[in-house]
């Protein structure tokens, strides 16, 4: 639980025990939201707004902005759209122009969220509205500017990997079931994926010929990594696409802000919490190849602890989106890249894979965030009792584990 100046010096605090710090990363207060503090410890000021005589507000009052803000936030998505460029065309310096013009407008939004109740409603409404994204977001048959911007979008989902559940039915891939899952939990061994020489190759000259001594890499098997999770998303309404620009410009301040700010809507807090789990995978990936890898972890996970601290979301998120299964998941995957053979063995007789303690990914904490959030989900003990009653899952999670066992003689 966090809470603002503001409202903690307009709260009566007699006999609490309170670490004040100033945050870094933005965020947003607590108070008001009774899913996260009684409301009894609501200050002055939000609790006068939590009574039942509290007026609501005349419709027409808001007429203006339900028509108005649905044009003004795709101008903003058209913009972040036609900015970007993948990272090995453009400079920092690009995306940081990008964002700095669009400083006024994600200021105005987060002006927005500070007027209350109702407008946060409004707000809530247009971006999770599937209606109105379809109909802006693709453009009409003679708008060409819009159909070439979201021609871009597209663009950008697939050099970030990633395809729609349409595009991925309409070629025909085979997704993994569970039960495949189950099977590559079984042991080490089934993870690992027989890769031909040309491959090693390949991975060996982009890696820098990395490995240690003579051991190389290895790469896990696709049945360990479930496609479903880590190359799928689908986008059905501002919001999602909204969140998928935010971690391909990886997270700037004002748009972090902007998203928590409208936390105090309940409506939006579930929605929200369930695109940030849409877009689990995907936000892992880019961190990993990140330059900024310690500012965009604290920025996810100061995202990710106002979402993941409330058992009841969190278990919601866990039943309905597959929250575990995610995270296990991204887990191999972030491994894949540090995974050798044991030295424990000769390299041909080895049958136990390891993770390698000075590849960049461990060695300068880039998991981080993911440990930290899989530790604070596992914290609620319904969230805890699914984990350890999903056999398939705790078999990956054992497989996971394996990989921490016997990395060096000294170990």
């Amino acid at each position: 639980m966090s809470l603002c100046a503001e409202c903690f010096n307009n709260g009566d605090h007699t006999g609490h025990d309170f670490n004040m710090f100033r945050s870094q990363a933005g965020g947003a207060c607590d108070c008001g939201d009774s899913n996260v503090m009684r409301e009894t410890g609501f200050c002055n000021r939000h609790r006068l707004r939590t009574g039942e005589n509290v007026p609501s507000v005349p419709r027409d009052l808001l007429l203006m902005s339900e028509m108005v803000l649905p044009r003004f936030i795709i101008c903003i998505i058209q913009y972040l759209r036609d900015g970007y460029t993948e990272p090995d065309t453009s400079t920092e310096r690009d995306l940081q122009k990008v964002l700095q013009q669009l400083e006024p407008q994600i200021s105005f939004l987060e002006e927005l969220t500070k007027m209350g109740g109702a407008m946060r409603t409004v707000l809530t409404k247009i971006l999770t509205n599937q209606q109105i994204f379809k109909d802006l977001s693709v453009g009409q048959e003679e708008n060409v500017y819009a159909k070439k911007n979201y021609e871009k979008y597209l663009s950008a989902l697939k050099n970030s990997g990633l395809v729609s559940v349409e595009e991925k039915a309409q070629s025909g891939a085979a997704e993994p079931t569970r039960g495949a899952e189950a099977g590559a939990g079984a042991g080490a061994l089934g993870l690992l994926a027989p890769a031909s020489p040309d491959e090693s190759n390949k991975e060996e000259d982009q890696d820098g010929g990395q490995s240690v001594g003579q051991r190389k890499r290895v790469k896990l098997s696709s049945t360990a990594k479930d496609p479903s999770i880590m190359d799928s998303l689908k986008h059905k309404c501002f919001l999602e696409e909204l969140l998928f620009w935010t971690i391909k410009y990886e997270f700037p301040q004002k748009m972090v802000t902007f998203l928590l700010n409208m936390l105090p809507d309940q409506d939006y807090k579930i929605t929200f919490t369930k695109t940030f789990v849409q877009h689990y995978a995907f936000i892992m990936k880019t961190l990993m190849k990140s330059q900024e890898s310690d500012t965009m972890s604290n920025r996810i996970v100061h995202i990710s602890v106002q979402l993941f601290s409330n058992e009841e979301l969190a278990r919601h998120v866990t039943e309905e989106c597959q929250l575990l299964d995610i995270m296990v998941t991204v887990l191999l995957y972030m491994m894949e890249s540090c995974l050798i053979k044991s030295e424990l063995q000769d390299e041909e007789n080895s049958r136990h894979v390891v993770v390698n303690c000075s590849e960049p990914l461990l060695k300068n904490n880039t998991y981080w965030p993911l440990v930290s959030d899989f530790i604070n989900i596992l914290s609620h003990q319904s969230v805890a009792k699914k984990f350890l009653e999903d056999h398939s899952l705790l078999m990956l999670w054992m497989s996971f584990v394996s990989f921490f066992q016997g990395n060096s003689l000294c170990i």
